[in-house]
């Protein structure tokens, strides 16, 4: 009886996965919507499954995943919702909306990655866990709002919105968008809930919208983190070996004499000194989380498009940070 009392820990052990196997993929807000839709819940739906459908063999053949994804869209958009029901109903603070976008987007992702996984016979198992981000209340992003959500304006549509509420914007191209403040995460709250789902076999879906914003008093966030920040500090947190980042362009591109050169490998000790070529809302933050998760111990990062993941991986597509 001692004996077998001793064997059934042991194998218990033996059976978790490697934490540090796992690959962590942050979706770019394409996964859920194109440019210019409107985020109803079957153009989601459909959009989530073709993202679904792109990454999901690639998922099957992982031993461990985990998933990040945006919600700059999404959250924009139900802030707007609070804003005009406001006449009639208690209007929410954007930590809750972080949160509702955050369960929305995650039960959407989930089902359809679900959904593919079996279609393909995979056996993998796949839940969503709803993440808290600390955040450090002197951080200078509140000062300098920079991160942009919600639908973009042409200058009439800018000067109606603002007579109804004033906000931060920035300049879009032509158009316009709301910014609002966006600080750098300090601790994931359901970090060890995380690492054991993984290692007990899940897939998990995490740290949307790169998680609710809170004090460490608990306190909410007027903020939305930027998710590539977030997803970085995850995927350092549970010593994944690799992170990639997959968005709406093929690869990193640098403007050269005019020209725009796509950057197809690159050290990360080489991208600090160029970080100032790239917007601060866009792609700098990707190329910060890729610097930082290498020079944290990861092994490799990965910019590239939602639906090239596997030659990303492989090296003939996308950007690669050593």
């Amino acid at each position: 009886m001692a004996t077998r009392a001793c064997i059934k820990p042991i194998f218990i052990l033996l059976c978790k996965i490697p934490i540090m196997d796992a690959l962590v993929i942050a979706l770019g807000g394409n996964a859920l919507l194109q440019n210019g839709e409107k985020p109803s819940f079957p153009v989601q739906l459909k959009n989530a499954r073709r993202t679904a459908k792109s990454i999901a063999r690639r998922l099957a053949k992982e031993k461990a995943f985990v998933i990040t994804h945006g919600n700059g869209p999404q959250v924009g958009y139900e802030l707007l919702r609070n804003i005009y029901a406001g006449r009639k109903l208690p209007q929410m603070p954007l930590r809750i909306i972080n949160a509702e976008t955050q369960a929305i987007i995650g039960s959407i992702l989930q089902s359809a990655i679900a959904s593919e996984l079996e279609k393909i016979g995979s056996k993998k198992r796949i839940c969503t866990v709803l993440t808290h981000v600390v955040v450090d209340r002197k951080d200078k992003a509140f000062e300098n709002p920079t991160k942009p959500i919600g639908p973009l304006y042409s200058k009439k549509e800018l000067q109606k919105q603002l007579k109804i509420e004033k906000f931060d914007y920035v300049m879009t191209g032509l158009l316009y968008r709301r910014v609002v403040a966006s600080p750098r995460p300090l601790k994931i709250i359901e970090i060890g809930q995380i690492k054991e789902l993984v290692e007990d076999g899940f897939g998990v879906i995490c740290c949307g919208g790169g998680g609710i914003p809170i004090f460490d008093d608990w306190n909410g966030a007027n903020a939305v983190i930027d998710k590539d920040r977030t997803t970085q500090h995850l995927a350092n947190s549970i010593k994944a070996s690799r992170m990639a980042i997959l968005t709406n362009v093929d690869c990193v591109y640098k403007d050269y004499l005019g020209r725009r050169v796509p950057i197809k490998k690159i050290e990360a000790s080489s991208i600090g000194e160029s970080l100032g070529d790239f917007d601060e809302g866009t792609m700098r933050p990707k190329l910060e989380a890729c610097t930082d998760f290498i020079m944290n111990g990861g092994k490799r990062a990965y910019i590239g498009s939602l639906f090239s993941l596997d030659s990303a991986l492989a090296g003939t597509s996308g950007t690669l940070i050593m």
